[in-house]
């Protein structure tokens, strides 16, 4: 009976290694095709624990692109909205200074009136730029617009949005401003460039140049420098997104190729130990079938 215990043994044996050299066949088979070193946890423990630590954190620095991307949009946007402001409110100041100017009567006065609500038209334009819907000077109001002025050029105008600035995301604890809150100057005390335009255009339409030379240019060179002051804010704004966005796209790539080294495959060590398993599958298979498998008349005999 011995010789028949040794044939059931070494074929169970045979049988098992069988199995086992296809189950490792069949895990390197799935590396080599997807290139990944980590299949399930259970390959790797300690590897998977830093991969998946990894992996949150590209992912993290991915969305910090993203919010960055976004806000840089919209601060290239307000910075040469506010760009275009200044220079439309310098044509305006060019035209009351020409109130200044000897033998003005009040039909030319009348005129320059005109000529400052067109430009204060077109400032009202600018100052209601959006993206995507949103009013990019409201703040972080949920409005189209920024500024109304129901009554039409030359009377008041009134903001609508809040005075905090909108922020993205671009960092762990670092929060940029996409742009700024109010920065025509409407909800202040003085009424910003509006105002100054405003009272430039009563004075000069109710022919009281000596006023619209003194005052009102006073008070238009004062908001002047203010929306000035507010675009150089805005051009800052866009060099402290483009200076972020190159340290978190370096991060990125940082961690990217962290990932890549976690899960990354060795190709060529596992091509080796593949071929190395299959010889060893190989032989296995030859053995099993050179193996006698006992009968039920063996046992009778």
């Amino acid at each position: 009976m011995q010789p028949i215990m040794t044939s059931i043994s070494l074929a169970n044996t045979l049988s098992s290694s069988l199995d086992s050299y296809q189950s490792q066949l069949s895990q390197l088979q799935v590396q080599l095709s997807n290139g990944q070193a980590i299949q399930a946890p259970s390959d790797n423990p300690a590897g998977t624990v830093n991969l998946l630590g990894a992996q949150t954190q590209l992912a993290a620095y991915q969305q910090y692109q993203s919010n960055l991307s976004y806000g840089q949009t919209v601060a290239q946007l307000a910075n040469s909205s506010l760009t275009q402001a200044v220079s439309i409110v310098q044509q305006a100041r060019s035209v009351l200074l020409q109130a200044g100017a000897p033998g003005v009567t009040s039909q030319v006065a009348s005129g320059l009136a005109t000529q400052l609500q067109g430009l204060e038209t077109s400032l009202l334009g600018v100052a209601n730029t959006t993206y995507e819907g949103q009013a990019i000077f409201a703040g972080t109001a949920d409005v189209a617009t920024a500024y109304v002025q129901p009554g039409g050029p030359g009377t008041a105008v009134t903001y609508q949005g809040n005075q905090q600035s909108a922020t993205v995301a671009g960092a762990p604890g670092v929060a940029l401003a996409t742009s700024l809150a109010d920065p025509f100057g409407a909800s202040s005390p003085t009424g910003g460039v509006f105002a100054a335009l405003n009272q430039a255009i009563s004075d000069l339409s109710s022919g009281n140049t000596s006023a619209a030379t003194t005052t009102d240019l006073a008070s238009l060179t004062t908001a002047l420098q203010n929306l000035t002051n507010q675009a150089g804010a805005a051009g800052e704004a866009v060099t402290q997104f483009q200076n972020l966005t190159q340290q978190v796209t370096a991060a990125i790539t940082q961690v990217q190729s962290q990932v890549s080294s976690l899960q990354g495959l060795n190709y060529a060590q596992v091509t080796t130990q593949y071929q190395t398993l299959l010889n060893n599958y190989q032989v296995a298979l030859y053995a099993a079938a050179q193996v006698k498998q006992p009968t039920l008349a063996s046992y009778l005999a």
